[in-house]
């Protein structure tokens, strides 16, 4: 007979409750349980696993772009993987290192700069240039120009968008320049010809100016330029106009040897344009282009009395003339009988003399008379006579006792 040890609480409440929980169950369901429970377990063993993968190949990699650096964190084993990550592209004329092929890891670095179409025209001559450089300053020395030679027309700390940018640009000389009268003036200019520098220099040619060598030459160090200042311009001025010969009037009705002014004559004026060309200042040219006459010149309107006060006695003469207090007829008497064809040919000092007043040669001419006083008439013997006597008084004749 076997012996049962007796149950305590406790055992009777473990009994108790275990069959509250679950009911029971025989060998199958057992075995399902076991296989469900395994499963969640290597489930969730997998997911543990796959987290700690994909964080040990994730990369964090630096990509700089034109210069800004942009964080990406990729699982791409590449360069052109990581690009993509970052929505990236490569165009034609961009630069890209390492390249797109190459491995990357974590805490690699990228650099991508973009390429920008840079058109330049350097005296007048145009290029096209890809370049990565980011402002013009950076894409010239790239270029190897010195740019201290050349002037451009954008500020040299200026960017290059990404769409290009046009630069135009004018190559320094070192000349001299002569303007006009001035001295020879060296200066450092742009200008591919000669009358661009000019023009940068603010010396413009004027329609008659001319420069050496001409405006269209090509410039280059050294060069001598000579700009000659040609100024045409016109002067009006006022000029006299010659009074017109004298129109003589004779009159019958007046005496012989009377003439009167019967309107006094006066020179005229005129308004003369001239043509003056002027080279470096200096008159070179002057031509009468119009002349019109402001005041016209007026002629001396004289009448002469040819009435004869004369009287002839066979071939003696008498004038019945004192003028000036002189006894014309007494000095004509004594000197040569009143014959108007008198020749005293042997004076007895000096030379010989002749006419009505015995005049010789020389003292006939510094009286205004022409060829011999015998040849003149008798009124003109008297007139010469009287003009020597306003000039000298009766000192000349040795008769002159008779006139008084």
């Amino acid at each position: 007979m076997t012996l049962l040890a007796p149950r305590t609480d406790e055992d009777s409440v473990a009994q108790t409750s275990d069959q509250a929980i679950a009911p029971a169950a025989g060998p199958r369901s057992r075995f399902l349980r076991n296989r469900v429970l395994g499963a969640a377990a290597a489930l969730a063993l997998v997911a543990a696993l796959t987290a700690g993968t994909l964080s040990t190949l994730s990369k964090s990699v630096t990509i700089s772009v034109d210069g800004a650096p942009v964080e990406v964190s990729t699982l791409a084993g590449s360069v052109s993987g990581a690009l993509d990550s970052a929505g990236l592209t490569v165009g034609e004329h961009d630069v890209l290192a390492p390249a797109a092929d190459a491995p990357i890891s974590d805490g690699s670095t990228v650099t991508l700069n973009h390429g920008r179409l840079l058109t330049l025209t350097i005296d007048g001559t145009q290029r096209q240039v890809w370049t990565t450089a980011a402002t013009v300053e950076a894409a010239l020395a790239e270029l190897g120009l010195d740019g201290s030679r050349v002037v451009f027309s954008a500020d040299r700390s200026r960017e290059i968008p990404l769409d290009g940018l046009a630069l135009a640009g004018s190559t320094l000389h070192d000349v001299t320049v002569t303007d006009g009268a001035g001295a020879p003036v060296p200066l450092t200019l742009p200008g591919a010809t000669v009358g661009e520098l000019l023009a940068d220099h603010g010396l413009g040619l004027g329609p008659n100016d001319t420069v050496t060598p001409a405006a269209t030459t090509a410039v280059t160090d050294g060069m001598a330029i000579v700009v000659t200042r040609t100024v045409i311009t016109t002067s009006v001025e006022s000029e006299p106009v010659a009074q017109p010969a004298d129109v003589t009037t004779e009159d019958s009705n007046v005496n012989r040897g009377t003439t009167t002014v019967a309107v006094q004559g006066a020179p005229g004026t005129a308004a003369v344009t001239y043509q003056i060309t002027t080279v470096n200042g200096v008159q070179t040219a002057r031509s009468e282009v119009s002349r019109t006459v402001t005041t016209q010149p007026v002629a001396s309107q004289i009448t002469v009395g040819t009435k004869s006060t004369l009287r002839w006695e066979g071939n003696q003469v008498f004038f019945d003339d004192t003028e000036f207090g002189v006894n014309w007829d007494g000095l004509a008497m004594c000197e040569s009988t009143h014959n108007p064809q008198a020749i005293n040919g042997n004076p007895s000092a000096g030379l010989p003399t002749y006419g009505l007043f015995q005049f010789d040669l020389p003292t006939w001419a510094s009286v205004g008379g022409t060829g011999n006083p015998i040849d003149a008439t008798p009124e003109e013997q008297i007139m010469r006579a009287k003009l020597l006597y306003q000039s000298r008084g009766l000192e000349p004749w040795a008769c002159a006792y008779a006139a008084r």
